[in-house]
């Protein structure tokens, strides 16, 4: 029998953006990752790792590739940066998957909840820039207006 754990964890930071704490574990790893994503340029601000559980020595080393994400930008390439620079031969394949993880429950944070520090004219100009990423997916229908879909209807919609 296998069993990994993925988690996330996301915090809204006042006047800065989103800090999302992932972990990945498993029975030789035990991985957290903890990344602050700027909410108006989509940088990344800090990225960190802690590692309790890893197989090999080198290991060490590949999860220092994190460092490269400091000032990095969401958007176009992102994930081919993360799979070069983060996953590649000289990384770790189980933080790149972190990282990526972590965008991903960012915007789930972010598309559930409009932050009381961000001017709503600003919130709708952000999520317009990635709603067509989204359409017809859970994060699509999340969206916190007074058209809010009932779950039945995000399934007749999705066509479950």
């Amino acid at each position: 029998m296998y069993e990994k754990l993925e988690r996330y964890v996301v915090v809204p930071v006042p006047g800065e953006g989103y800090e999302v704490q992932g972990q990945w574990k498993d029975d030789i790893h035990n991985l957290k990752t903890r990344i602050l994503f700027d909410y108006r340029t989509y940088k990344i601000i800090t990225a960190d790792v802690e590692a309790t559980g890893i197989p090999f020595d080198i290991c060490h080393q590949g999860i220092k590739s994190i460092d490269k994400l400091i000032g990095v930008q969401v958007g176009p390439k992102f994930n081919r940066f993360v799979r070069d620079e983060v996953m590649g031969a000289t990384g770790c394949v189980h933080v790149g998957e972190l990282v990526l993880g972590s965008v991903k429950a960012a915007l789930q944070a972010a598309s559930r909840e409009m932050p009381d520090w961000i001017d709503e004219a600003e919130y709708t100009s952000k999520w317009a820039g990635w709603e067509a990423l989204y359409k017809n997916q859970c994060i699509y229908f999340a969206q916190p207006d007074e058209k809010m879909l009932k779950p039945e209807e995000i399934h007749e919609k999705l066509g479950k």
